[in-house]
């Protein structure tokens, strides 16, 4: 697969730029319009697990019992995996099925950050996902439906949901997995990716987005746990979840780091891990805690720069001894989200590694954006990097590279921020757009040529 979509990339490369558009008032084409590259390939193997895992109509009566059940609590998205199945020539109910039954729990490693230790003012929240199984990554910035949020997602290329999401309210989530006891034995499953997607698209504030949440979990349209890292621009917000047992805590100063373990009162009683598996977890926090300590006593603030080390942090000696680190052979990516307090819809940022953190660049994605290049969300971007991870080791040479690159478009990206929000104070919304446009166009092509110098 590899080979066939990195094929592709090269393609692309020597022809003009396609872009996809954030507003699309057609159900579904934002789906639709990042898949068709891998499509060819990649349809007819899910199609055959569809197959192996349940006939057709069982199928389709599982997928109609999680709309109605989602109907009785939420709005759905029946309309628009019904456009995608008749896009795709699915049958009906397929793609809800598919969408909610490989797509379920994306992991890994998050930590928020508070104002009062951040230097851009703002909660900066950010997610290392660890997981190789799914290698098709994308980058979209959608608004799915009139009268929902613009959304900027990290997720599966072929799952409608979200690994990890920030909206033009300035509300950010993120989901780790904590291995429940308890879940609903149901064939189809609600699972996080569907619930971030829907806090995104629905919520502006933390107060509903947890009560949201509660509502998913103790209804029963969920059926197995979650821990949720939620943030605004002033603080954030912790959430774990089993079908019948919600948690949360108020992240108000300093940071908070999680991995995959419950630790709120009383919820570890409903966690499966073994204690191997509760120290790897309690050691991923560890260390991610100890490198914000320490960023904290000797520079006052962390930055997003800082955090973008902290994603690529890990210690051999440690990882050779089997203890599971903050980045590792398996982290797929990693994003980083920062919001705007005066202009959340247009300089609100999300600083994103789609691949390897160690084998790939962070680049700066403002929500303000009309557009976005086809390669970030049909997967071939994050294919690069993953072509990149399996050539080189994790300490390669470029990794120096990658972080001088990084500080040049932060430092580029901070400026040009700066003079969008002149524009946007005398209402030049547009010119505000091309602007940030312009800088987006220049750093993304920056970065790919950075990582097409180290395939050779």
């Amino acid at each position: 697969m590899y080979k066939y979509l990195l094929a592709l990339f090269l393609c692309a490369s020597v022809s003009a730029e396609t872009f996809i558009p954030t507003e699309d008032p057609m159900p579904g084409n934002w789906f639709l319009d990042s898949i068709k590259y891998t499509r060819p390939l990649v349809e007819k193997k899910y199609r055959e697990k569809l197959d192996k895992l349940d006939k057709q109509p069982e199928r389709a009566r599982c997928a109609e019992l999680h709309n109605q059940l989602m109907e009785e609590y939420f709005i759905s998205n029946r309309r628009e995996e019904e456009a995608i199945e008749k896009a795709l020539n699915w049958h009906k109910g397929d793609f809800t099925w598919h969408n909610n039954k490989f797509y379920s729990r994306p992991g890994c490693t998050s930590w928020v950050i508070t104002p009062e230790v951040s230097s851009t003012g703002t909660s900066m929240l950010q997610k290392n996902r660890d997981y190789r199984n799914q290698n098709l990554l994308s980058l979209r910035l959608f608004r799915a439906a009139p009268g929902r949020y613009k959304v900027l997602t990290v997720c599966d290329l072929w799952s409608s949901g979200a690994g990890a999401a920030m909206n033009e309210k300035g509300l950010m989530i993120v989901q780790n997995d904590p291995l429940s006891s308890e879940y609903h034995a149901r064939k189809v499953n609600t699972g996080s990716v569907t619930v971030m997607r829907y806090i995104a698209e629905h919520c502006s504030t933390l107060e509903d987005a947890e009560a949201m949440i509660r509502k998913f979990y103790t209804t029963g349209v969920c059926r197995s746990g979650s821990i949720y890292l939620l943030a605004d621009f002033n603080r954030g917000l912790i959430v774990e979840a089993t079908p019948r047992h919600v948690a949360s805590s108020w992240v108000d100063f300093a940071y908070e780091v999680r991995a995959n373990n419950f630790l709120l009162p009383g919820m570890l009683h409903y966690s499966n891990r073994t204690a191997k598996t509760h120290l790897n977890g309690a050691n991923r926090r560890f260390s991610a805690s100890s490198f914000l300590r320490s960023t904290v006593i000797e520079k006052g603030k962390v930055s997003p720069l800082d955090l973008m080390k902290l994603a690529r942090l890990r210690d051999e000696a440690q990882e050779k001894a089997g203890m599971r680190q903050v980045c590792m052979a398996n982290t797929l990516c990693s994003t980083m989200m920062v919001p705007d307090r005066m202009y959340p819809e247009y300089l609100s940022v999300a600083f994103v590694a789609l691949g390897p953190p160690r084998h790939t660049v962070f680049l700066p994605v403002p929500m303000g954006l009309p557009a976005l290049p086809e390669t970030l969300a049909d997967s071939r971007w994050g294919t690069k990097s993953l072509k990149l991870a399996d050539k080189l080791p994790m300490d390669h040479p470029g990794l120096k590279e990658f972080e001088k690159l990084e500080e040049k478009f932060f430092k580029e990206f901070s400026e040009t921020k700066e003079k969008a929000r002149l524009l946007l104070l005398q209402s030049k919304f547009k010119e505000a757009q091309d602007l940030l446009m312009e800088l987006f166009n220049k750093q993304y092509k920056e970065a790919g040529e950075l990582l097409t110098s180290l395939e050779k």
